[in-house]
């Protein structure tokens, strides 16, 4: 039978998980377990679709399972993972039709979302700095960040109308696919150039809202949404 740590897809048992007779405040304590369950996902140790068994892991870390279950759900809330009602945790996995949904419906989203910011003609200077925050890290050729920053700036956009509904249907769509695209670029060993070429179609969104026409802008945002797709389907989708 093979070793726990074979199961899990780990040569390292208990790796980063303090094991010298102090115990950790249990909020650290699961955002730590959440980081170690993070960095397996993305070094393509837990795969798409696998299963994450609390058991194997609480034992693994040396914790209680209650503790793994906590990380999870950070982990849930990140995107990384899925959990369904009655259901075992497993790392996500979208299938390109699963992608192809996902822009559709973003797009008709942040097309509505930036229809709604111009009517109301708010001040933009939080999409500008996420605009710049993302032109840095496309400069800094850090792949984690970009799309960290490219996330930031579409849950900006869905923000701004200051519709809570429209923000959680936004954000239902938007952190997982993010999550993803991190999963895939990382295994890929992808660098920031497909974002750096994108970079162009943000500030495009930007601009069609400041010029104040907010049918222009939720078709500016709606056609922008479907080249960020034909980008996704040729650079990183699976």
């Amino acid at each position: 039978m093979k070793a726990d740590s074979e199961i899990l897809g780990t040569s390292e048992p208990g790796r980063g998980v303090p094991r010298n007779g102090f115990h950790e405040p249990r909020g650290l304590l699961k955002e730590n377990l959440a980081a170690q369950l993070r960095e397996e996902i993305l070094a393509g140790k837990l795969l798409p679709g696998q299963k994450i068994i609390e058991g194997r892991w609480a034992r693994h870390f040396g914790v209680a399972q209650v503790s793994v279950r906590e990380a999870i759900n950070i982990l849930t809330t990140e995107g990384f993972v899925t959990k369904g009602h009655g259901r075992s945790a497993r790392v996500l996995n979208l299938r390109e039709s699963d992608i192809i949904h996902i822009y559709q419906i973003r797009g008709a989203l942040e097309g509505l979302a930036a229809r709604l910011v111009t009517e109301r003609k708010p001040p933009l200077q939080d999409l500008e700095t996420a605009l710049t925050a993302l032109r840095a890290a496309v400069l800094e050729n850090d792949i984690r960040k970009t799309i960290d920053r490219v996330q930031h700036f579409h849950l900006r956009l869905l923000e701004k109308p200051g519709n809570p509904f429209l923000l959680e249907h936004g954000r239902r769509l938007v952190v997982p696919l993010y999550a993803f695209t991190l999963m895939c670029a990382l295994a890929k060993g992808l660098d920031c150039s497909p974002w750096a070429e994108g970079l162009p179609n943000h500030e495009r969104i930007v601009e069609a809202i400041r010029l104040g026409d907010p049918g222009l802008a939720e078709q500016t945002v709606i056609h922008i949404t479907g080249l960020f797709l034909q980008s996704a389907l040729k650079v990183w989708a699976p």
